[in-house]
């Protein structure tokens, strides 16, 4: 069920040429509300509500997305899908224009969940400036999602016929993107935020709150078109267990390629651990060491000063020129509770918390060019 909010795009010059944007929002019927709000805060956009098909199927985003991609209107050149949950970053749809002005054949995310290997992918995009960073992850993103008119329809007819109706759409995206040759990126800032974690479809227990690890904000410098392909190791702390861990991309095959352990691919690149429990022994005597350590113990501490540290050995690039201004603070700040959030949730609210560990994971990241 489509409805229909107004005019079907905005339209906008640039030096790429003329960018007409389209927008649906996906959603249950008894998400209607909170879609069709979501529609009218983006007035810019004219935005569609598309709503499940089948209501009353058993739960699955595959239906709703494979309407929502289809839904372009004629005259499009980009076609946007935001789901209900999605909150756009201020002046998103000024900065949606801006971003496909400068990068108008690539799919994009707006959103990448702060715990995956593609947000620190954003977060190494971040510390030098932000631009588009490929996405690493096995799943696309559909937080908020942008592709080409053409590619859009494709999807949409691609979802429509796919045999496994159960399939996450964020799995489906990315299987389409691989049969077409065609590598999808994430935006770095993200412009859109995932507005909390209940979920119909089963994600929003087992996997905790969903934020992005860094969001564009006003103030923000103007939008980069810099693509930040990925290195062979990108760390991460794996949210399931807590635990520092490493998501190998292969490089020559540009795929996911599993994920192994941390400690040693550090040792490998010459870091030695008993250097970095030394260097972590000694910032837990510190005033906010002595307060994480008596709040979350020593393991918590131990695994996430190991990713930041990580963070900075694997970075490709320029990232980490300025890890404390600006874009670059603000992802950094995010590592600890993208990884901690389904063990430690305190990490998510708790601001004094959150304060320490983002201190935490500054100085971790920073030991690298002590």
């Amino acid at each position: 069920m489509n409805l229909p909010t107004g005019p079907a795009t905005r339209s906008t010059v640039t030096g790429a040429g003329e960018v007409r944007v389209s927008c649906a929002v996906m959603a249950h019927p008894r998400r209607a509300a909170a879609a069709t709000a979501l529609a009218a805060s983006l007035p810019e956009l004219d935005a569609t509500v598309v709503l499940d098909p089948d209501p009353d199927g058993p739960p699955a985003t595959l239906r709703t997305a494979a309407e929502a991609w289809a839904a372009v209107p004629d005259g499009a050149t980009h076609h946007v899908v935001l789901q209900d949950d999605a909150t756009p970053c201020a002046g998103f749809a000024e900065a949606l224009q801006g971003l496909l002005g400068l990068r108008p054949d690539l799919p994009i995310s707006l959103h990448t969940e702060w715990g995956s290997g593609s947000a620190t992918m954003v977060r190494w995009a971040a510390l030098s400036g932000g631009g588009l960073v490929r996405c690493v992850d096995e799943y696309v993103p559909t937080v908020g999602l942008v592709l080409p008119a053409r590619l859009a329809r494709e999807l949409g007819e691609f979802a429509r016929t796919w045999p496994d109706r159960e399939l996450p759409d964020d799995v489906a995206v990315a299987r389409f993107l691989a049969e077409k040759g065609v590598p999808p990126y994430v935006a770095s800032p993200n412009l859109v935020e995932h507005d909390g974690d209940l979920s119909l479809v089963g994600n929003g227990g087992p996997m905790g709150i969903r934020r992005s690890p860094c969001l564009r904000l006003p103030g923000d410098g103007p939008q980069r078109a810099d693509l930040l392909e990925a290195p062979g190791l990108v760390p991460i702390i794996s949210a399931p267990k807590a635990r520092a861990v490493v998501m190998c991309w292969d490089t020559a095959g540009q795929r996911h390629a599993g994920y192994t352990t941390l400690r040693p691919e550090l040792e490998r690149a010459g870091v030695a651990h008993q250097d970095v429990v030394a260097a972590l022994d000694k910032w837990l005597a510190s005033a906010a060491g002595d307060r994480l350590e008596a709040a979350l113990g020593y393991g918590f501490l131990h695994e996430t000063w190991v990713a930041a540290v990580a963070l900075a050995v694997f970075a490709p690039g320029r990232a980490g020129a300025d890890p404390v201004a600006g874009l670059g603070l603000r992802a950094l700040e995010t590592v600890a509770p993208g990884g901690l959030r389904t063990l430690v949730p305190a990490t998510v609210s708790g601001t004094s918390l959150r304060a320490d560990l983002a201190a935490l994971v500054r100085d971790g990241f920073a030991l690298r060019g002590a």
